[in-house]
């Protein structure tokens, strides 16, 4: 399966001494068939963490066995899927990596437990890559079309097909698989397991009613600016809660926060933030909306999260440093997405409207008509 990242990642493996790659992502992303694909034609052994049966074998064994494991396993690329359950698992690996030169790719659905171990264990062995739901440039090449920069066009009605159901239905691989009557229940399902199971797991939470509804309720205001003490109201959690719950939704890769960024000419006044998440059909799951983009009332609200959500995975995936958020003046005029790279600065409004509206002040309209380039 073709993603973006797979030449850069299966570049970095091609050299003689190199790091231990974890690849992060919401659960579903695709970060166990990327890592079997990086590793075609390699010699390679997978340890699944979901399983106590894999987490044992790896984990239960004294020195004399990690030996013998170590020239069991010499020439392969070893695969460990949900690393995160294992703490136990992190020293083993930092021993074979570093006492002999074992090969490693780590994938992982919960940044925030998995950073717990590594600060003390794998800091300067690692090099991260974090995996969202499939881009437009990576469907058309699933589905077997060319895609160049300037191959874009011809693509352009195949993207917008894609693209309105990428509002709707978000791009999670398993769609690719499945027929269009059955995702509905697909995502329903896979919302509430992160939510009733991963949450519950990451957080030992005894409040998964509050937490559920703390997400339905962020699900409502993507693309607006939120209200810790109204959120923390209205779930009946506190709100440092309210914050730290918000904390684990981003480090599993559910929401994407953006921050308030000053701009050259003035200053942002807000200390609050907005929210988007990561794949569109989880969010409309949560409010429960699969309804055709043509019939909704929240067009704008999608729109802008699907293109945020695009500018960060191309930042992301082109392991570039950046500043990604919006900006609202004194005065109340705000720009929906603010992009800072290398110091240059570039500003976007998304409008649903289709009609032409004058550029002013270096800032880019997108509608539905020229979303496509931000969704490669």
């Amino acid at each position: 399966m073709y993603r973006q990242v797979l030449s850069t990642i299966k570049l970095i493996i091609s050299q003689p001494e190199h790091p231990i790659i974890l690849i992060l992502g919401l659960r579903q992303v695709g970060k166990s068939t990327l890592a079997q694909t990086i590793c075609k034609g390699k010699k390679f052994v997978r340890f699944n963490f979901d399983l106590l049966s894999d987490i044992s074998e790896f984990t239960d064994q004294d020195r004399h066995n990690l030996e013998l494991f170590a020239e069991r396993y010499k020439n392969h690329i070893i695969i460990v899927d949900e690393v995160q359950k294992s703490p136990e698992a992190v020293g083993i690996i930092k021993h074979l990596y570093d006492s002999y030169k074992l090969n490693f790719i780590l994938t992982d659905s919960s940044e925030l437990k998995i950073r717990q171990h590594i600060g003390d264990s794998l800091a300067g062995r690692v090099k991260e890559f974090r995996l969202y739901p499939l881009s437009l440039s990576e469907i058309d090449i699933q589905s077997g079309l060319a895609f160049t920069p300037e191959n874009e066009i011809e693509n352009y009605e195949f993207n917008q097909k894609n693209l309105l159901q990428y509002l709707i239905y978000g791009s999670l691989p398993k769609l690719r698989n499945i027929k269009q009557e059955e995702y509905s229940s697909y995502l329903d399902d896979l919302t509430n397991g992160l939510l009733s199971k991963d949450v519950l797991e990451i957080s030992g939470t005894k409040k998964p009613a509050q937490v559920f509804h703390l997400a339905k309720l962020l699900a409502h205001q993507i693309g607006q600016i939120i209200n810790y003490n109204e959120l923390a109201e209205n779930t009946n959690l506190s709100r440092i809660s309210v914050v730290n719950y918000i904390e684990i939704f981003e480090q599993m890769g559910l929401v994407a926060r953006a921050n308030p960024i000053s701009t050259n000419t003035r200053e942002s006044i807000t200390k609050r933030t907005k929210i988007y998440f990561t794949d569109l059909g989880i969010r409309n799951s949560l409010i429960n909306n699969f309804y055709p983009f043509e019939t909704r009332q929240d067009k704008g609200q999608l729109l802008e999260n699907a293109v945020f959500i695009g500018i960060k995975r191309q930042l992301d995936y082109a392991q570039t440093k950046y500043e990604l958020g919006f900006f609202r003046s004194a005065y109340g005029s705000e720009i929906d997405i603010v992009k800072k790279v290398n110091g240059k600065e570039e500003l976007f409004e998304i409008k649903t409207s289709k009609r032409t509206i004058r550029n002013k002040n270096n800032v880019v309209y997108i509608n539905l008509q020229t979303a496509q380039t931000y969704l490669y």
